[in-house]
This record gives C-alpha cells, structure tokens and sequence, in this order.
C-alpha cells in the first residue's frame, strides 16, 4: 500500500459539489513498500490522487472560489476522530469526524469537515521513485 504526504502535494483541481468535495492532486510525496529483502519503505512521488469527501463541508478563506484552489500544498493538517494523521495510505476509505485545512504556498486556504473519505488513485496513476542519494 502508497503512503502520501499531503505538505508539498500539487492541488489540480477542487471540486464542490454540494455535499461531495473533491480534490484532485497532480503529485504527492509518496513511499511504497519495499521489495524482496529489503522491505524499507521506498521514497518518492505518486501522480494522479483523488480525495473524496462525502457529507462535506468546505470553507474557502478570503471568499476565494474553488477554481482559485490549485497549485503547490505549504502546509496540510487531516485529522480523523480527533487523531493526527501524518501520512495517508491510498487506497482507503474511512468514516467517522474528518477535517482537512489546506494552506496552499499562494496563501490560499481551504477547510474541508466530512463525515466520510475515500483516497484513491486514478486509473493512469504512477509512482515514481525518488533518485536521491
């Protein structure tokens, strides 16, 4: 199972539909498990993640509209049942008190309370393994 890092994620697109809101990212920081022996996490980036969020609400700051939130993620706080998450693993699928904030590097924010999340790759997702040393 991909873990994602939601700081440093490119934010595409935000959809709000009423009571579904959906992100779409172009790039996430991601690690995916290790192979064979050597079962440490491998580091890297994941294209083309959907998180969904039913019986959403969201809050844009500034009175900014959704199409005004893309680009790159300066700071990201998801909590779920009051519990800090740091990384997210994708797929999943959860329910329960969801809140994500999002301050983009523009200045832009965005807050996100649910009661249900779906994180999901899309059918032409990759990840691409980080070459640093």
């Amino acid at each position: 199972m991909t873990r994602i890092e939601l700081d440093d994620a490119q934010l595409a697109r935000v959809q709000d539909e009423g009571r579904r809101i959906a992100l779409q990212l172009s790039t996430a920081p991601a690690w995916r498990p290790g192979e064979g022996a050597d079962t440490r996490p491998v580091p890297g980036h994941i294209s083309g993640i959907a998180l969904v969020f039913d019986d959403a609400t969201a809050t844009f700051d500034g009175g900014v509209a959704p199409g005004d939130c893309i680009g790159a993620v300066r700071e990201a706080r998801l909590q779920h049942d009051g519990q800090l998450v740091r990384d997210l693993p994708v797929p999943a699928e959860w329910t329960g008190a969801i809140t994500l904030e999002l301050t983009l590097r523009n200045g832009v924010g965005l807050q996100v309370r649910a009661q249900r999340m779906c994180a999901r790759r899309a059918d032409d997702s990759r990840f691409t393994e980080s070459l640093a040393c």
